[in-house]
């Protein structure tokens, strides 16, 4: 399977929450997309919770290592943000009421969605309105949150 995975789904590889353990036992399984803003979105979230006292600062210190190692190591597609992605986010935005990140999100999935087998391509999101709006355009759905 592909899973193309937001960030909301992506930290759970990196922090220890609802749906971690889950997330992490199946990526073997899979191959993992991601859009390029996730890798700004993942360290903001992983900062976040260090501010909110969920994380150590070793803890994040740690898991930020950890994802730069993944990413050199090109554990992740990386799409990147072009023109019709933008465009596509534009259109979400407007249709389904997203914020602008989750937007590009969306609409990176759906871009990327066009080089991979569909039927083996699955959104994965820990975000219900993201994955809402991720129904809405056909996509397949996977969340942490049910496991």
């Amino acid at each position: 399977m592909i899973w193309f995975t937001d960030a909301s789904a992506l930290v759970k590889r990196y922090v220890n929450e609802t749906g971690s353990q889950w997330f992490r036992s199946e990526l073997s399984n899979h191959q993992i997309v991601i859009a390029q803003i996730t890798c700004v979105e993942l360290i903001a979230a992983l900062t976040r919770r260090f501010r909110k006292g969920e994380i150590t600062k070793l803890a994040l210190y740690q898991a930020r290592k950890r994802f730069l190692i993944h990413r050199a190591h090109l554990e992740y597609e990386i799409i990147e943000t072009d023109d019709r992605v933008i465009e596509e986010a534009i259109r979400i935005a407007f249709t389904h009421g997203l914020k602008a990140y989750d937007a590009v999100q969306l609409a990176t999935a759906m871009v990327a969605a066009k080089q991979f087998d569909t039927k083996r391509y699955v959104f994965v999101a820990a975000d219900h309105q993201l994955l809402t709006a991720a129904t809405n355009t056909g996509l397949p759905i996977e969340t942490p949150l049910n496991h």
